[in-house]
């Protein structure tokens, strides 16, 4: 049996893998510790498994107590490159969740670490690629069904449920996350990459900062709880009165704990909440894609070019659980240069991110990794990263930003 310890005590990190994996791979994996700089946190995350774990806040004491197999990564961004090397300088083998890193020079430092350290394995959970219609989609490329990819239209809409999340969030913090361009993008640029085939070569962007922040609303605060505007402001969230969020940031909460009820409008977001983003590929392949953070609706959709044809998704999502059903139809479907249409059947799979999570814990603790083509490895995470890193350049500088060129 392998020994797995998990590195951040995070919300993701419980109800993505841990749960998961007592529920399903107990004959495979142990979960055999849990490292946070907050023990509040931990314990909140043990009372919510279900599972008393040895607990660390001293990350080579975990290590050296426990010599694990396998390490899983869900600190805050900016932390996950730290914990990845020094695992990787370990020779212990690492699932870290998205995105791997947020700039360029900590792309160059997890490339280092592992050629010194050529036997780790290291993959980064890419979710997205195992949603079912992504699955059907890719095959479909594979099959030669639209031809040689042209280009690629994508737009990502986050409803203000969805969207408001990341600014309450330490994500809202850039130089925590990275921007939504690394944090929530590295997901549509890893697919993208993926689905074409070919690594990025030029990336230009604009953004900016809309429908949060300080300029967008005269009540700011530090946190809802504490809020003096908690009565007149119509964002006013209370997340103690979800169990889970409850137990895990507020039970056992020290003075200087995190909360996710951060103010959205609060002057200290530097992130932004629109953006477009132009790709292009060293096979010629070009990419349009945008993301907006406030819209009305919740959902995405993909246009691939091929020579021959052109494959069109969107699928949308109920964020509320309040709206009519027969408004959130996805929808997969070829057009042929002749005009002609068909429509392409999915199935539907239960269980997180649309049917994406069980399918990649499949992957990833059922069965052997390095011979899976559907998981996205170290070396695609770093791809992902390096997009949203180009694109925060161009940002910053107006400018088109040669990718490859960000790391030796």
């Amino acid at each position: 049996m392998k020994k797995i310890v998990f590195c951040g005590a995070s919300l993701r990190g419980l109800r993505g893998f841990a749960k998961r994996l007592l529920a399903n791979y107990t004959g495979k994996y142990e979960i055999a510790g849990l490292f946070d700089i907050d023990p509040g946190k931990m314990k909140g995350f043990c009372e919510l498994l279900g599972k008393e774990v040895p607990q660390f806040t001293d990350f080579d004491k975990m290590l050296d107590d426990i010599n694990p197999d396998e390490m899983f990564i869900s600190t805050t961004d900016v932390t996950h490159a730290e914990y990845l090397v020094r695992a990787i300088n370990r020779n212990v083998d690492c699932i870290c969740e998205k995105p791997l890193c947020i700039n360029a020079e900590q792309c160059g430092g997890i490339i280092a670490a592992l050629k010194e350290n050529p036997s780790v394995s290291v993959f980064t959970a890419h979710n997205l690629r195992y949603v079912p219609a992504i699955l059907k989609i890719r095959e479909l490329l594979e099959s030669g069904t639209i031809g040689t990819i042209r280009s690629i239209t994508f737009s990502e809409m986050l409803d203000r449920r969805h969207g408001k999340s990341y600014f309450r969030r330490w994500n809202s913090r850039k130089e925590i996350s990275g921007g939504l361009l690394i944090h929530k993008s590295s997901h549509h640029f890893d697919l993208i990459n993926w689905l074409i085939g070919a690594k990025p070569a030029k990336v230009i962007a604009q953004g900016r900062l809309i429908a949060y922040g300080s300029e967008s609303s005269p009540y700011h605060g530090e946190n809802c709880r504490d809020c003096e505007f908690s009565e007149k402001c119509p964002d006013y969230i209370d997340c103690r009165k979800d169990e889970t969020r409850d137990s895990l940031f507020y039970k056992h909460m020290l003075p200087d704990s995190y909360t996710p009820d951060l103010c959205i409008y609060s002057p200290e977001i530097n992130i932004e909440d629109q953006a477009t983003v132009g790709i292009v590929y060293e096979n010629g392949a070009g990419v349009s894609y945008s993301l907006n953070a406030h819209s009305s609706i919740a959902g995405y959709n993909i246009y691939i070019e091929g020579k021959s044809g052109t494959l069109e998704y969107f699928t949308r999502h109920d964020s509320s659980g309040k709206a009519n059903p027969e408004n959130f139809q996805n929808s997969l479907k070829v057009w042929r240069m002749d005009g002609e249409c068909e429509t392409i059947n999915v199935p539907k799979i239960d269980g997180g991110h649309g049917g994406a999570d069980p399918l990649i814990l499949n992957d990833l603790f059922g069965g052997d990794r390095r011979k899976n083509k559907n998981l996205a490895t170290l070396m695609d995470g770093i791809q992902a990263v390096l997009v949203g890193a180009a694109a925060n350049i161009s940002l910053e500088t107006g400018k088109e930003v040669d990718v490859q060129s960000l790391i030796v």
